[in-house]
């Protein structure tokens, strides 16, 4: 018996199969090699401001009417950068810094100070924004820890809100309250506002033997909206000499001024 001769494609049909094959070898190629690298943009920079540490951690601190907590930073970015903003977590805490806009590769130290006076004795955590434009809107967190001891001098209250509707003066106390012996005497007291005026009051001992200052705050006329102003205190406490009190005053809303303003005008 003669079999028959095994047939051969022709060369153009192979031609066309290995053609066919390499879209498919060209997909598992870019698949194996995975995606290309990208260009880094302006987006993807690193941020201008950098902190030497975002943590300061005070520990147990001794009975005082204030604490600092310092940050030091760097701009080392190649662009001006300005802080816009300083966002505090609690109103017990000043930040203060020097000035808003930093050159490329200068350095500042950044406070944050704690009204120890304010808060209640025991462990804290604190935080502080930053805002800050070094071409695009950016932010920085910064944390404090500090233990607060019992206060020797108390305050209270810690923050004085008044409501001031009427061109009536308005007078709040604000105690200072030593609890230890001796006299704490007021030196001065000064406030930060026109619209706010201070003076001492009377000084009394309570059944606990603990002696108390006053100091008397008095708010006359004032524009509609919030203030927010201090009075300082200056005693000759040498672990307290000096006090800030927080004074928030809350004036008319201007529709009720401008009924006001009304109402004389008519009777004029």
């Amino acid at each position: 018996m003669t079999s028959s001769p095994t047939s051969t494609p022709p060369a153009t049909t192979v031609a066309w199969c290995l053609l066919a094959l390499v879209p498919l070898a060209t997909a598992l190629g870019f698949e194996i090699a995975g995606p290309r690298p990208q260009a880094v943009t302006a987006d993807r920079q690193r941020p201008g401001l950098t902190f030497d540490q975002y943590l300061v951690n005070l520990g147990r601190v001794p009975p005082r009417a204030e604490h600092r907590a310092f940050f030091a930073f760097t701009n080392t970015g190649k662009t001006a950068v300005t802080i816009t903003a300083l966002r505090p977590s609690c109103g017990c805490l000043d930040p203060k810094l020097e000035k808003a806009t930093w050159q490329p590769g200068e350095r500042a130290v950044f406070s944050l100070k704690v009204l120890a006076t304010r808060e209640e004795p025991g462990p804290k955590q604190y935080t502080c924004r930053v805002d800050y434009n070094d071409g695009q809107s950016r932010e920085a967190l910064l944390n404090l820890k500090i233990d607060l001891p019992e206060q020797k001098l108390v305050v209270a209250p810690r923050a004085l809100i008044v409501y001031q509707n009427t061109p009536d003066p308005v007078t709040r106390p604000i105690t200072l309250t030593r609890h230890r012996s001796g006299r704490l005497n007021i030196l001065d007291v000064t406030t930060s506002s026109p619209l706010i005026t201070a003076s001492t009051g009377r000084d009394t001992i309570n059944g606990e033997g603990h002696r108390s200052a006053e100091v008397l705050v008095t708010v006359a006329a004032v524009p509609p909206g919030r203030h927010d102003t201090f009075v300082t205190i200056a005693t000759d406490d040498p672990e307290y000499p000096e006090v800030r009190v927080p004074v928030l005053v809350i004036g008319p809303s201007p529709a009720k001024t401008a009924r006001a303003l009304e109402e004389n005008t008519r009777k004029q």
